[in-house]
């Protein structure tokens, strides 16, 4: 009988050295994984859902809150500052072309008000196809620059690319939820 108890002290004993230096190994941090599926945007996705106190519960549905909140707080100013920046267009070319951008501006706040609703009763389906809307729209403006002879005003391409970032976030965090 004592040589079958020292047998089981030697298990208990070899069992908890190899939990102790093999740990099993755990699930990645969800934001890190998220971001990493837009590495063109990874520094905005890191900033966007790290710096929101939300985000340390670490599931889809509050990064998809995170995110949507911060494409609608982005998408609200967007249409009167594309406005701005058509009023500070000296050449025709460029100035119609910022026309058509504040349209897509407006067509995109649109959008993201409809994804934060269906956020909001957790419809994250119909959530993602208007995300989807919403950036197809903002790349419209971007592409009216490609041909010249107009250039697109940095500004406004920063503008447009930031909140086409932040779409593209919640489209790859509800990619994980339909």
């Amino acid at each position: 009988m004592a040589f079958s108890l020292k047998i089981s002290y030697f298990h208990v004993l070899f069992l908890a050295f190899l939990t102790t230096s093999f740990p099993l190994p755990t699930k990645g941090d969800l934001i890190d994984d998220v971001c990493a599926e837009m590495p063109d945007q990874k520094p905005l996705c890191l900033d966007t859902l790290r710096t929101d106190p939300r985000s340390k519960t670490q599931n889809y549905q509050v990064l998809a809150q995170i995110s949507s909140d911060a494409a609608m707080k982005d998408a609200t100013g967007l249409p009167s500052f594309v406005q701005s920046q058509e009023l500070k267009a000296r050449d025709i070319g460029v100035k119609g072309r910022i026309s058509g951008c504040v349209t897509n501006a407006e067509n995109a706040l649109g959008s993201i008000t409809q994804v934060k609703q269906f956020v909001e009763s957790k419809r994250y389906g119909p959530a993602h196809e208007s995300a989807r809307e919403a950036k197809d729209t903002l790349s419209i403006c971007g592409h009216s620059f490609l041909l010249p002879p107009a250039v697109e005003p940095v500004e406004l391409k920063q503008a447009m690319d930031k909140l086409e970032g932040l779409v593209t976030i919640f489209l790859v965090v509800t990619n994980h939820m339909i």
